[in-house]
Formats: structure tokens, C-alpha cells, sequence
């Protein structure tokens, strides 16, 4: 699925291969397998979090739309464009998800 796929019902499955680190509320991601790398802050930290648990990203917009003082619309754009960053970079797989 391409980042102009992407819809409201997108799961975002993390690679096997991937390790996270928590450091000083930042976070690192590594895919062991392929060397890449990426480094989150705070907010980046929170939505891997949440990616980690629900996998559905209209769920982790859902939850953080409730913590963060922000639009939806800001949101989910900011979010997409961390999924298709983290898809670029090997760690992520981004795929439809089933129906409601």
C-alpha cells in the first residue's frame, strides 16, 4: 500500500527485526536485519506506543487525539506522514485492514 492509500482503516504492523529504545522520553527504532534506523521524540515516541498496542491507525488517532491539544485533520496528517517515513525506512508495513 502506498503512503496515498493510506485510509482510516490502515494497520501498521511493525518488521519482525525491529528493536525500540526509550531514552530520556525519546525513542530509537532499529531494524536489526537491514542496519536502518530512526529516532522519534516525544510525541513520535508516544504514537510507536500506541502503534505498538492497536496496530489500527484510526485507534492511535483516536487515543491521541484525547492527550494532545490538537485537529483531528493535524493529526491524522501528522501520523500518516510518520507511518510512510517509518514504511520508507523498513520498519513498518502499511496494509488495509479489515472492515467495521
Amino acid at each position: 500500500m502506498s503512503g496515498n492509500d493510506i485510509t482510516q482503516d490502515a494497520l501498521i504492523e511493525i518488521e519482525k527485526d525491529v528493536l525500540f529504545r526509550e531514552l530520556s522520553g525519546e525513542a530509537v527504532l532499529l531494524n536489526v536485519e537491514t542496519g536502518n534506523y530512526f529516532g522519534l521524540d516525544q510525541v513520535g515516541a508516544r504514537a510507536w506506543a500506541l502503534i505498538r498496542e492497536h496496530k489500527a491507525l484510526s485507534k492511535v488517532v483516536d487515543l491521541m487525539e484525547a492527550e494532545y491539544e490538537v485537529s483531528r485533520d493535524a493529526l491524522w496528517n501528522d501520523l500518516v506522514a510518520l507511518a510512510k517515513e517509518l514504511s520508507a525506512h523498513g520498519l513498518v508495513r502499511i496494509s488495509r485492514g479489515l472492515p467495521e
